[in-house]
C-alpha cells in the first residue's frame, strides 16, 4: 500500500489539472481541465501547492486571503478516502499574498 491509506491498485487517475489561484476565490470547477467534465467520476483528489500561500474551506463560505485553512507551498491535500464528491465540488482557494499554481490529480 502506498503510503499505508491506499492500494493503488483499487483507484484510477482520471484526469490532471492546474489551478491559478488569485484574489477571487476559486474551486475545482476553475481548473483547466474542470472539475464539471468528469464529475460523475471524480470520488477522489491529490491538490498540491506549487508557488505561494492559499487559504481554503469546504464548507459552502468562501475562504480569504485571512481566513480559511492556510496551505504551504509544497504541501499537498488529498481526499484518497472514497466519497469526497461534495467536498471537492466546495471546496474554495483564495491567494494570501502573489498568484499561487495549484496542480491537481482526479481518481475514480
Amino acid at each position: 500500500m502506498a503510503n499505508n491509506q491506499y492500494d493503488s491498485d483499487e483507484i484510477t487517475p482520471i484526469d490532471y489539472a492546474t489551478l491559478t489561484v488569485s484574489n477571487t476565490a476559486k474551486g475545482l470547477a476553475d481548473a483547466t481541465p474542470a472539475i464539471t467534465a468528469v464529475t460523475p467520476t471524480v470520488k477522489r483528489a491529490v491538490i498540491t501547492l506549487e508557488t505561494d500561500q492559499v487559504r481554503w474551506r469546504c464548507d459552502g463560505t468562501a475562504p480569504t486571503s485571512s481566513e480559511g485553512h492556510l496551505m504551504e507551498v509544497g504541501s499537498a491535500l488529498s481526499f484518497m478516502s472514497n466519497g469526497y464528491q461534495q467536498t471537492l465540488n466546495k471546496i474554495k482557494f483564495i491567494r494570501v499574498t502573489g498568484d499561487a499554481a495549484l496542480k491537481i490529480t482526479y481518481y475514480d
